[in-house]
């Protein structure tokens, strides 16, 4: 393909996406399915949801064309439509219904485990040019770090823009990559996925006019899960690149249940600790947290994650640092929150 194609099969799906979620928004409106702000929300009035279907249908249906027409290989586009169906079902149900968490859960588990059967989970994992044997447990970690990722990119779809900055950062990042290095099919599935995302966050802009919902956010986890999965499997993307484009959330969100969990808050609980939601708290609005997210990853995990990829001999070093940074960047928003708190509450 093309770039010329591709960047008009970019634009098309873009707009497909858009002329979608405009669609589910009057939806929503004209049924009256809102988000109904709470003492955790980041924004006041309620707001239209469930607009991620836009981005999971044009993505399942792009994938169906490919392995119709025998573009991509049956165990990836069985593994991303299985998983991608099941994780956007439950995430729409749950949007409009409140599952409870152990459903959700339970759903999430088979949908990763099913998903993983059809490429097998990580038997082998190579890093800093050392192959580890992990037999068995590899496939139960592959489980975990889909689970993990379907539920952490829910957690940090808190602020209008914000998920769909981190999504567009990641695949355009891997769409290029898998390009240039041959792997087309793969990499349409990862420019559909910016295309679609594109197209979503013209209406998810701050002020938002609909929010993407878990239907996007958990289903956007198990894409980018089951994908560095696969990649790591076929020598493609190694999977410390996935993990170095993925720090702002994966170390967001993992820090702050760490925390949670050692001060022995409910920790499944939903709140609002999370770093980004700590600075929209601070007085940072949803444009700027969007485009600070935009920046740190052009500027600092992008540069980092092409060095990773270049020479894998560092990817030990550039997985450190990337989380380091980020744990400093955690820390000091963290501590920065408390102590304005307790200054208010002293001079209250």
């Amino acid at each position: 393909m093309t770039v010329f194609n591709l960047l008009f099969l970019c634009v098309l799906l873009a707009i497909i996406s858009n002329v979608i979620t405009n669609y589910i928004r009057k939806i929503s409106i004209k049924n009256k399915l809102f988000d109904i702000p709470n003492d955790r929300s980041s924004h006041l009035d309620p707001k239209p949801k469930g607009g991620g279907v836009s981005i999971v249908s044009v993505l399942i249906l792009t994938i169906f064309i490919l392995f119709f027409y025998k573009l991509i290989d049956a165990d990836i586009s069985m593994s991303l439509i299985t998983g991608l169906s099941i994780v956007s079902m439950i995430g729409l149900i749950d949007d409009f219904k409140n599952l409870p968490i152990v459903i959700r859960a339970i759903a999430y588990v088979v949908g990763a485990t099913l998903s993983l059967y059809f490429i097998g989970g990580l038997s082998y994992l190579e890093i800093n040019n050392y192959s580890f044997n992990l037999n068995y447990t590899g496939y139960i970690l592959s489980i975990f770090f889909v689970v993990w990722l379907i539920n952490l990119y829910n957690f940090m779809d808190g602020t209008d823009g914000f998920a769909a900055i981190q999504t567009i950062c990641v695949s355009l990042f891997c769409g290029l990559i898998l390009y240039f290095s041959g792997h087309i099919s793969l990499a349409i599935i990862m420019f559909c996925t910016l295309s679609s995302t594109i197209g979503f966050l013209h209406w998810n802009w701050a002020p938002a006019k609909i929010f993407m919902g878990d239907v996007g956010s958990c289903s956007l986890g198990c894409l980018f899960g089951l994908f560095a999965i696969y990649t790591e499997k076929k020598e493609i993307i190694s999977i410390g690149v996935w993990l170095i484009l993925l720090t702002p959330f994966i170390a967001d969100a993992t820090f702050t249940l760490l925390k949670r969990m050692i001060n022995r808050e409910k920790w499944y609980k939903a709140h609002n600790s999370h770093a980004y939601q700590k600075l929209y708290q601070l007085g940072i609005s949803h444009s700027k947290l969007a485009i600070g997210l935009l920046t740190m990853n052009i500027l600092l995990f992008w540069p980092l994650a092409y060095i990773a990829n270049s020479n894998n001999n560092f990817e030990i070093i550039l997985i450190v640092l990337s989380y380091l940074i980020m744990g400093l960047i955690w820390a000091s928003v963290q501590l920065k929150y408390q102590k304005i708190k307790e200054e208010f509450i002293e001079n209250k």
